[in-house]
């Protein structure tokens, strides 16, 4: 992972100009199964055209590992801690980690019954509707499968009959979950993979918990997947699936969250196909790389799991399943030429303007 931070402090016009051009942070995201990298380009502080008349603040910045990745948070102005935000961020790992033995999440998936918080019964009840929703593209229930193609290592190829044996602890319909109890049941051996939702729904309570502490104007790149709150919109990049520290696309971003998943991160190659981390849970295989898909939406869940839920549906029926489900989603796709981008209905008229940042890339809109 390649972090590179620069903290900005805006006094004048030609500083402002500076900073809304400023390479912030250039990292990668990885979870359920996606790794994402969003190069972030932003104003440090939101000040409108009539700028000498609005005060000037510098930006406070820190960062923070959580999660398995680095978490940052710029705020404008310093009368507002960032430090609620990463306290949030923490208990909400202390929540969902399957990293971590003592999560509540984890304690569910060793003993396959659980009473859960109120809290992590509604996180885990919206997770596997989302998974419905997708057809089960995006499937919390998808740690089975990663493991046997060994994502998390070098990669490795399991046998088609293995792949067999493990479909069916994919099954939505497996776990039960009892809303006037709070009980929640596992089919042996199934267990709930938070990696695919669970950094999204730490921005979400992070954003929250600044909002209410007066932060009115801030951003979070949190391994890559961003949170912004802005009066003014703010120029955002999408990175070359390939060339991850080299722009694609830009865009305007004023409010909402940004996540994208690339099969480009993690690659092997076996009797010489090459293969990405990101796995089909619909029918157990991993996807060749191809591109990226970027979804930005007011929630950060949603976009985490939706951007690896598109990826996998690929472009025509991700592109169908955008339109028809109004999602802001950009796929960056191989092309002759370099890189193709293609444009759901609700990224075209969303106010993100997108545009090419390179020549070897073309904006071919709504149709390939």
């Amino acid at each position: 992972m390649t972090i590179v931070t620069f903290d900005v402090a805006v006094s004048g016009d030609n500083d402002l100009a500076m900073a809304r051009h400023t390479l912030i942070s250039i990292t990668e995201k990885s979870s359920q199964s996606k790794a994402a990298t969003v190069l972030a380009l932003l104003a440090s502080v939101c000040i409108a055209a009539n700028a000498a008349e609005l005060p000037r603040e510098a930006a406070t910045s820190h960062s923070r590992f959580l999660m398995g990745t680095i978490c940052e948070v710029t705020i404008e102005g310093d009368a507002v801690s960032t430090e609620p935000a990463f306290e949030e961020i923490a208990r909400v790992e202390q929540l969902i980690s399957t990293w971590r033995d003592s999560s509540e999440l984890s304690k569910l998936n060793r003993t396959g019954d659980e009473i859960v918080s109120a809290e992590l019964y509604t996180l885990l009840e919206r997770a596997m509707r989302e998974a419905r929703e997708t057809g089960g593209a995006f499937n919390p229930l998808v740690g089975a499968l990663l493991r046997i193609w060994k994502v998390r290592d070098d990669g490795a190829v399991p046998a088609s009959a293995e792949i067999e044996r493990t479909l069916p602890l994919l099954a939505l319909d497996g776990p039960t979950l009892d809303s006037s109890t709070r009980r929640i049941t596992l089919p042996r051996d199934v267990s709930i993979e938070e990696g695919g939702f669970g950094k999204g729904y730490a921005l979400d309570r992070a954003a929250s918990v600044l909002t209410s502490g007066g932060a009115q104007e801030f951003l979070i790149d949190f391994g890559g997947q961003l949170m912004v709150r802005s009066c003014a919109p703010i120029e955002v990049a999408i990175a070359n699936p390939e060339r991850r520290d080299e722009a694609a696309l830009l865009l305007n971003l004023t409010e909402g969250s940004l996540s994208t998943s690339s099969g480009s991160e993690k690659q092997f190659v076996v009797d010489g196909e090459r293969f990405s981390h990101i796995v089909d849970p619909r029918d157990g295989h991993a996807l060749p790389p191809r591109g990226s898909v970027s979804v930005v939406s007011s929630s950060a869940l949603e976009a985490d799991s939706l951007s690896t839920a598109i990826y996998v549906l690929g472009p025509e029926a991700g592109l169908r399943w955008a339109n028809e489900h109004e999602i802001a989603a950009i796929f960056i796709i191989p092309s002759t030429a370099g890189w193709d981008v293609l444009l759901s209905e609700r990224a075209t008229s969303g106010g993100f303007a997108p545009r090419a940042a390179g020549a070897e890339v073309t904006i071919k809109g709504t149709t390939r």
